[in-house]
């Protein structure tokens, strides 16, 4: 990593942690760079604006946890197993990563958060849309939509992520395994699908 990209990356680190510990009002950019061990100048090198930034980090996170959710995704076959290494992933990104968890909780319906930020991010979620289309057809669910399909297998999956950070308990897979097959149940998913 050469040293433009080591900057860059202390900047984000450091914001990340400021604005989920300060909001976004609550920290200047010239906090930023202060904390960050840089010149505001610098700062703005690198991010025209906070604005920018904020978007840039967001994307950032975003990007790394959706890698991160897809690690060994295409060894799966079925729809279930699918399911559960998106759960399982997404679980482990939150423990393993708390501040940009927080980060996301606390920016992702933001204002801060530009709608085409929003429509970038969203466009790499497009196999859980897939896969729950898939679901509906196979399942013959009537009267719903993938969309709504989505929200409340992610809803599920950040409450059960979330249970582990709020106890900090370790991560339980057979707990979590649990969670997962209550989900299941509640669309009638089962092993063959």
């Amino acid at each position: 990593m050469n040293i433009k990209d080591k900057k860059r990356k202390i900047i984000i680190n450091t914001a990340v942690k400021l604005f989920v510990e300060r909001g976004f009002h609550g920290t200047p950019t010239s906090l930023i760079a202060k904390e960050a061990k840089i010149a505001t100048g610098t700062l703005f090198n690198y991010f025209k604006s906070k604005d920018i930034l904020i978007n840039e980090i967001f994307k950032e996170v975003k990007t790394k946890q959706i890698n991160f959710i897809l690690r060994d995704f295409n060894k799966e076959n079925k729809s279930k197993e699918k399911l559960k290494k998106i759960w399982d992933n997404l679980i482990l990104w939150g423990i393993e990563n708390p501040q940009e968890k927080k980060f996301v909780n606390y920016f992702s319906n933001s204002s801060y958060i530009s709608d085409d930020t929003k429509t970038e991010i969203n466009k790499n979620y497009k196999f859980m849309l897939e896969i729950f289309k898939n679901l509906i057809s196979i399942k013959n669910i009537k009267n719903t939509n993938e969309l709504m399909l989505i929200f409340n297998f992610l809803g599920a999956c950040i409450f059960t992520g979330n249970y582990f950070c709020v106890t900090n308990e370790p991560y339980d897979k057979k707990l979590s395994r649990e969670s997962f097959e209550r989900y299941c149940k509640s669309i009638g998913l089962t092993e063959k699908d």
